[in-house]
């Protein structure tokens, strides 16, 4: 492997060109295969971000010059890229949420262990300076013990959306799209996977999970809750409330451009930190955090086990609210 790790991108929607814009701003990365299902969309694609354009995912997968896949295709699909790749011999980073379900997840991680190859799931955010202040501020008990997260992720689409999120045979829905942020702040936050979980569900007219809100319970009866939802406007911010102050993070997912953390001690704030990026550099630091640790497989801000909690915590909120993907694996 050369020093700068050689990477291939699979699909080429939105978040495929969101990640190869930060890969073009890293040193430690450069992009050489792109794959879609149609040629002339990876040919556009590398038009505006470089790579050789292919046809096939097949192709990128298995070109002797890639080392790492980002595998941005619908999340119905990733148990299957994850088994491809990984047993190519290739590192993967793969979008969020990872799988349908933890049966999923569980199969796919089993490929990468068996191929000893580099994994991470795409939880951006995790990987930024605003997100290591804050797990500074919650280890070093600058609030004391974490008693409660309040978390909110949601936008407003229309009912006729043309897109895989807005049907319920392919994993649709608030939860899965962005209400997975939420769950992944949470467990950061209290670093346990949560013994109790509720959610509650509006569907659309297509039967789709289309605004939520959920709550977790962790050890002590601590807890958290959170809205979400691809059919309505929220402020997309989070509270993270301790026994001795709490911190307020404006924006905790996209980080934009002037959004503060702030740190109170009970009443009184004791510390502000803009630590806004642009979009391209939150994903610039997802592809450097995959190149710093990519000798030792996996990356301490989101472990293969974090992964593993994450899809049983969602594969429990969805039970709680009766949501049934007709695609998802069984067993």
């Amino acid at each position: 492997m050369s020093n700068r790790l050689r990477w291939g991108i699979i699909a080429t929607g939105s978040i495929a060109n969101q990640f190869a814009e930060g890969l073009a701003e890293t040193t430690s990365g450069e992009l050489v295969a792109v794959g879609s299902r149609t040629l002339d969309r990876a040919i556009a694609f590398c038009g505006k971000h470089g790579g050789i354009p292919y046809g096939s995912y097949e192709e990128v997968i298995n070109h002797k010059d890639v080392d790492v896949v980002y595998i941005a295709t619908p999340h119905h699909t990733h148990m299957a890229d994850t088994i491809q790749v990984a047993s190519a011999g290739k590192g993967i980073l793969c979008e969020k949420p990872f799988t349908l379900n933890a049966i999923e997840a569980q199969k796919a991680l089993d490929a990468v262990k068996a191929n000893d190859v580099f994994f991470m799931e795409a939880f951006m955010y995790r990987c930024t300076k605003q997100t290591a202040k804050v797990r500074e501020w919650i280890e070093s008990g600058a609030i004391g013990e974490v008693k409660m997260v309040n978390a909110e992720f949601a936008f407003q689409a229309g009912e006729d959306w043309n897109n895989f999120r807005n049907d319920p045979n392919l994993g649709g829905g608030g939860l899965m799209d962005v209400g997975t942020y939420c769950v992944s702040l949470a467990r950061m936050a209290f670093g346990e996977e949560p013994s109790d979980v509720n959610y509650i569900s509006q569907k659309n007219s297509k039967g789709v999970d289309w605004i939520g809100s959920g709550q977790l319970t962790f050890s002590g009866n601590r807890s958290a809750v959170f809205t979400t939802g691809v059919g309505i406007v929220c402020d997309n911010g989070a509270s993270i409330y301790g026994d001795a102050g709490r911190i307020v993070i404006e924006d905790p997912w996209k980080q934009h451009e002037g959004a503060k953390i702030h740190r109170y001690e009970k009443y009184t704030l004791v510390e502000t930190l803009d630590l806004g990026i642009t979009n391209a550099q939150l994903y610039a630091a997802e592809a450097d955090a995959v190149a710093e640790y990519f000798h030792k497989k996996e990356c301490p801000y989101v472990t293969l086990e974090d992964t593993m909690q994450q899809m049983r915590t969602l594969d429990r909120l969805r039970a709680s609210a009766g949501i049934v993907f007709g695609a998802e694996a069984k067993s």
